[in-house]
């Protein structure tokens, strides 16, 4: 009789014990700890696309006919009314790290666990590619940041992407807006 209790006592320990076990996901209970090597920001990635296509269309400028300067313009207007509405990880928080310095922007931190978004957009699809094409991983399942009310995140698991990477971002907004837009990267070095 004094072993059975004993192995039920042990039993609900055992079980009671491993219930709090990390499961590989976060929940909104746990907390996560960003530091300035293991999240990217999104509106600054999106900053950098938004900036080399600026460049692109100035390159273009120099040899377009008046009508194809046109066109070109009004492009360059509306990705300038675009950059101005994204708003700075700072600016949208003062509690976290500011994430790696983006030398020449491209810059993908070594410990690259989380892409953080504002929590205005309502779904986000994250595809990662190496830069052959080969698609590594796809993530879309949006968390909202513990006691970040304006940000989400999604969980990345950045091993085996290689040096650089491609990754394309498809957001909605609460609008139903959709913009998509693709930049490639490439993991720092240490």
């Amino acid at each position: 009789m004094k072993s059975k209790l004993l192995l039920i006592i042990m039993c609900s320990v055992v079980l009671c014990a491993c219930d709090k076990d990390f499961t590989g996901t976060i929940t909104n209970k746990e907390k996560i700890e960003l530091t300035s090597e293991n999240f990217i920001y999104e509106g600054d990635l999106e900053k950098y696309y938004i900036n080399n296509e600026i460049q692109l269309i100035d390159t273009k400028l120099e040899k377009a006919t008046e009508e194809e300067a046109e066109e070109l313009l009004i492009v360059k207007d509306e990705l300038k009314q675009r950059y101005a509405q994204i708003l700075s990880f700072d600016e949208v928080t003062k509690r976290w790290p500011i994430p790696c310095d983006m030398p020449n922007g491209k810059c993908v931190p070594v410990r690259f666990e989380y892409f953080i978004f504002s929590s205005k957009f309502s779904q986000i699809k994250c595809t990662i590619s190496s830069i052959n094409g080969e698609v590594l991983t796809t993530i879309d399942k949006l968390t909202p940041l513990p006691g970040e009310p304006h940000l989400q995140y999604l969980e990345i698991n950045a091993k085996g992407f290689g040096d650089q990477i491609n990754i394309q971002i498809e957001k909605t907004d609460e609008l139903g807006d959709t913009l998509i837009y693709n930049q490639n990267l490439g993991f720092l070095k240490i």
